[in-house]
């Protein structure tokens, strides 16, 4: 039972990582260039990674809600619950502010509906802004989940 505890931590663990990862590639890396962004080069340069994205997401994510909910019930009556319930809470918000707030606006842009290139800036901005959400918030559930592991694994004991 407990290498199946481990293998459900080192799940919700992976999918974390990808997120802050492309979450802090997007504010980086790919932010500054998309100022330049118009109907001509949005699909190559929004529209492919978005889809990849949501693609690669819808098969993680759900099996991620289960994983927290599985941390949660796992480390319930430890003070190790404050984390895994951070975990599963970020994971629960990433989702609505993803799936409910910013896939309606990816849809936008990449169907082209919008009147000019300043009106794609002003999507994308808008994108941004709620995209930082999402940044601040997987930093904050990867950070937990990690806590959470090192906590348990006493790890800090172990570099005394």
């Amino acid at each position: 039972m407990n290498w199946l505890l481990l293998l459900n931590a080192l799940y919700f663990l992976f999918g974390a990582t990808m997120y802050v990862g492309t979450m802090w590639v997007l504010k980086f890396f790919l932010y500054p260039t998309w100022e330049s962004l118009a109907r001509d080069n949005v699909d190559m340069h929004f529209g492919i990674p978005t889809r990849a994205a949501t693609k690669f997401f819808t098969i993680v994510v759900p099996v991620m809600f289960i994983s927290g909910g599985i941390l949660v019930w796992s480390e319930w009556g430890t003070v190790r619950v404050i984390p895994a319930i951070i975990c599963l809470l970020g994971i629960i918000v990433l989702t609505w502010v993803g799936q409910g707030i910013i896939i309606p606006i990816n849809v936008r842009i990449r169907g082209g509906d919008f009147a000019d290139d300043a009106e794609l800036r002003s999507l994308l901005k808008r994108w941004m802004m709620l995209n930082d959400i999402r940044f601040y918030v997987s930093t904050l559930t990867w950070a937990a989940m990690v806590w959470l592991l090192v906590d348990r694994g006493r790890l800090l004991e172990s570099y005394a």
